[in-house]
């Protein structure tokens, strides 16, 4: 099971990274198109600090993964990116809901991961 928070370096750019969260992320036409069980994804909300935080990402995205129109069921990845120049850095969490074990939201992690793998030999990650 995936820790909280994962961390990833990466020398894929923002678009290529985040592209592959959005389709890690998704689940089969059937649940997303017939069950209601589909992934949405939605701009984390963000805290009244962080206009003073110094670190802010560039990038931020939390994909919800559906629970068959159960909201208790429901578990949600975040992502956080920034842009390092030579390199990217992201970091992910797992939020779950109390009927929600956080299965898949692990499994699309390792999803995740797996891809970034065969597309940047040289990713390093830490926390699964």
């Amino acid at each position: 099971m995936a820790k909280s928070p994962v961390e990833i370096r990466t020398q894929l750019s923002m678009a290529e990274a985040a592209d592959v969260f959005r389709q890690a992320m998704r689940v089969s036409w059937w649940n997303e198109n017939i069950t209601g069980a589909g992934t949405t994804f939605e701009q984390p909300s963000g805290s009244v600090f962080d206009g003073v935080a110094e670190d802010l990402p560039d990038f931020a995205v939390m994909a919800l993964l559906g629970g068959r129109g159960a909201e208790i069921q429901k578990s949600a990845v975040h992502m956080y990116m920034w842009n390092r120049g030579d390199h990217r850095e992201i970091l992910l969490g797992v939020g779950r809901n109390l009927g929600s074990f956080g299965i898949k939201a692990n499994r699309k992690i390792r999803r995740y991961i797996e891809t970034l793998t065969v597309l940047d030999p040289a990713l390093k990650y830490s926390g699964i």
